[in-house]
């Protein structure tokens, strides 16, 4: 291997190591949080940063132009949509829209007051 492919491999590892961090924390914050807004937060927040950074992560190792390009255009439309998408939910929660709808989130039963 080239010294430069090896050096974007590692840097590329260590952005996907990154990104599976964040979102591991996420889903620890969804499981752990109170209330929905605060587990949506977190969910929001684990999940579009490690998004974006395993598909950085990925476009370096994939040592294709295309193929990173797409990539990085992925990661673009997931930063782009991530924090419409998670006011959607909050707005149609507090419109009451999902009143009743008893969701399953881990182990606890959310019910909205």
């Amino acid at each position: 291997m080239r010294p430069l492919a090896l050096l974007l491999a590692a840097v590329g590892l260590l952005f996907v190591a990154a990104g599976l961090v964040v979102t591991a924390g996420g889903v620890i914050g969804l499981l752990r949080f109170p209330d929905f807004y605060t587990r949506l937060h977190a969910l929001r927040v684990g999940d579009g940063l490690g998004a974006v950074l395993l598909l950085i992560g990925l476009a370096l190792v994939s040592g294709d132009g295309a193929v990173a390009l797409r990539l990085l255009l992925v990661a673009a439309f997931v930063i782009a949509l991530g924090p419409s998408l998670s006011l959607a939910c909050s707005c149609c929660l507090g419109s009451g829209e999902l009143r009743g709808a008893g969701f399953w989130w881990g182990r606890f039963r959310w019910r909205p007051a």
